[in-house]
Formats: structure tokens, C-alpha cells, sequence
């Protein structure tokens, strides 16, 4: 396991379904995006199911009811 995945308890990994053939991974950047996704799943209600990327800055987080209300 990568040393940067060590501790996760579950990975959760978002990737293009039109992808073809072997894919290798070892690129990591620094993001916010824990914590958009945590501030988004902490009320309960939503959970972040996709991420959309159309090749500029601003992504896409595509969220999914979990059928509770806070």
C-alpha cells in the first residue's frame, strides 16, 4: 500500500468509466477537497458519490441523498 494510504480506512476512488486497458496511479496533489467533501457529507443527509472534471479548475461534486434529515 502507498505510504500516503496508510491509515485509510476506506478509499474511496472516482474514475473515468471510459477509461480502456492499464492504468497506474502515484500522482499526488495537494487538495482541498477532503474537506469540501467532509463538510458536505457531515450533516448526514448527502453523501459524494462523483467527481466531475472538464479540464479547468472547478470540479463537479456530484452528491447522492442517504435518506436521513438532520
Amino acid at each position: 500500500m502507498n505510504e500516503n494510504l496508510k491509515g485509510a480506512e476506506k478509499i474511496r476512488a472516482f474514475i473515468d468509466l471510459e477509461a480502456k486497458g492499464n492504468a497506474n496511479g502515484g500522482v499526488f496533489i495537494k487538495s482541498d477537497l477532503k474537506d469540501k467533501i467532509d463538510e458536505i457529507e457531515e450533516s448526514g443527509e448527502w453523501r459524494v458519490v462523483g467527481v466531475v472534471y472538464d479540464e479547468t479548475y472547478d470540479l463537479e461534486i456530484i452528491k447522492q441523498p442517504t435518506g436521513k434529515k438532520k
